[in-house]
C-alpha cells in the first residue's frame, strides 16, 4: 500500500518513533513510506532507510498554504494514513487530503475520523511504545524484538564536521564535549544556568585541552548566551548558529555530551555518545535515553512529576543535583573505552 505517516513535532519524540517506522517498514515490507513532518524537524529523518519518501509541512499554517498541501497529498494518492500525533487538527488534514484508513489513538474528539482505533496504551511504559502499540495494533502482533532508535549519517555528512567545526571558530584537532543547557519545554525542565557555568569552569581547569560546544535552539538563544557570559575562547556559544543536521553532525564527533532532558539529549543517545542527562520534574522512567552509555541523574521532588514550563515554586527538584556529583558523572562517562579506536 502507499502509506503516509504523520510523524510527532518534538525532536525527542521524533527519535522515539524511529523504532516504529522501522517496526512498520519490516510488518509491511512493501509498502511505500512517506513521512510528514514538520518543515523544521524534517532533517531529524534524513538517510532512514526505512522512509521512502519525507514530505515536509509548514511549520504554520497559512490558508494559502494549507490548501496547496491538501492539493499535493491529494495527488500523492495515500491509500492508508497512521497518525503519531494526538491532535484533531492532523487527522483532519489527512482526511481532507482523502487519505483513507486512517489508524491512531481516539484523542482530541477525533475519533469519527479514524478507520482503526488503537487501544490505551499502558502509560508506565517508556514514551516508544506510544507509538509502537499504533503499529502492533495495524499488524495485528506484537513486536518480537527491538527496533534502532538510532539516526543515520551519511559518509559525507561525518566529513562535514571538521569544515563546520573550522568556520565556527572551533579546534577541530581537540576533543569535544557538548553541553545542551536549555530545553524547548520551558526551564523547570532546566538545571540551574550558574552550575552549569561553574561545571564549565571545573573541567577546564581539569582538561585544559578541551573544546566545549554550547548548544541551543534560536528560541534558546538568549539563556545559552548567559551561561556563555566571561567564559574563556575554548568555550564555544553555538545557540542559534547551526542547523538542526549540522547540530546532528557536531554532537556525533564529541566524546561526551551534558545536557538536560531535551531533544539534544534524544538526538546523543541516538548517536551513541556518552550522554550525562539531568532529569527533574519529568518522570525520568517515560522518556530516557533509548541507547548508547548513558547517566541520569534524578533526585525528585514531592511535587514531580509536574507538567509545569516554568517552577511556581523553589524548583527543588533541580536544586537537588548538585554541581559535584555533574563533575563526578561525567567524569565516570569521559573515561569510559572508546568505541572509535583513539
Amino acid at each position: 500500500m502507499n502509506t503516509v505517516i504523520r510523524a510527532p513535532n518534538w525532536i525527542g519524540d521524533g527519535i522515539m518513533s524511529l523504532p516504529a517506522l522501522r517496526a512498520f517498514k519490516e510488518f509491511f515490507p512493501a509498502d511505500k513510506l512517506t513521512l510528514c513532518v514538520k518543515h523544521y524537524l524534517a532533517d531529524l529523518f534524513l538517510n532512514v532507510a526505512e522512509i521512502d519518501e519525507i514530505m515536509a509541512i509548514p511549520d504554520r499554517w497559512t490558508a494559502g498554504s494549507y490548501l496547496d498541501h491538501l492539493r499535493r497529498f491529494r495527488e500523492k494518492r495515500f491509500e492508508r494514513g497512521i497518525l503519531f500525533t494526538n491532535s484533531f487538527s492532523s487527522a483532519l488534514f489527512f482526511r481532507l487530503a482523502r487519505i483513507g484508513n486512517l489508524s491512531g489513538y481516539d484523542r482530541d474528539g477525533r475519533g469519527w475520523l479514524l478507520a482503526g482505533k488503537t487501544p490505551s496504551r499502558d502509560d508506565r511504559e517508556h514514551h516508544q511504545f506510544h507509538y509502537l502499540r499504533i503499529i502492533e495494533h495495524l499488524a495485528g502482533q506484537k513486536t518480537t524484538r527491538p527496533f534502532s532508535a538510532g539516526l543515520v549519517l551519511s559518509a559525507e555528512e561525518k566529513s562535514r564536521a571538521t569544515g563546520i567545526m573550522s568556520g565556527m571558530g572551533i579546534n577541530a584537532g581537540h576533543e569535544r564535549m557538548a553541553i545542551a543547557p536549555a530545553a524547548a519545554y520551558g526551564s523547570a525542565k532546566t538545571w540551574l544556568p550558574e552550575r552549569f557555568q561553574a561545571v564549565i569552569r571545573a573541567w577546564q581547569e581539569s582538561h585544559p585541552a578541551i573544546e566545549i560546544l554550547l548548544l541551543g535552539s534560536p528560541g534558546e538563544k538568549e539563556k545559552v548566551n548567559a551561561i556563555a557570559e566571561g567564559l574563556p575562547g575554548s568555550v564555544h556559544d553555538l545557540a542559534g548558529r547551526l542547523s538542526l543536521r549540522e547540530t546532528i553532525i557536531l554532537i556525533a564527533s564529541c566524546r561526551l555530551v551534558i545536557c538536560n532532558d531535551s531533544g539534544l539529549m534524544h538526538i546523543a543517545s541516538s548517536l551513541g555518545i556518552p550522554l550525562l542527562a539531568i532529569f527533574g520534574p519529568t518522570e525520568h522512567q517515560k522518556t530516557p535515553p533509548l541507547a548508547g552509555p548513558c547517566r541520569l541523574l534524578y533526585h525528585g521532588a514531592d511535587c514531580a512529576p509536574c507538567r509545569y514550563r516554568e517552577c511556581p515554586s523553589d524548583h527543588r527538584c533541580m536544586t537537588a543535583v548538585t554541581s559535584a556529583e555533574v563533575l563526578a558523572a561525567a567524569e565516570a562517562l569521559w573515561n569510559l573505552p572508546r568505541t572509535d579506536g583513539k
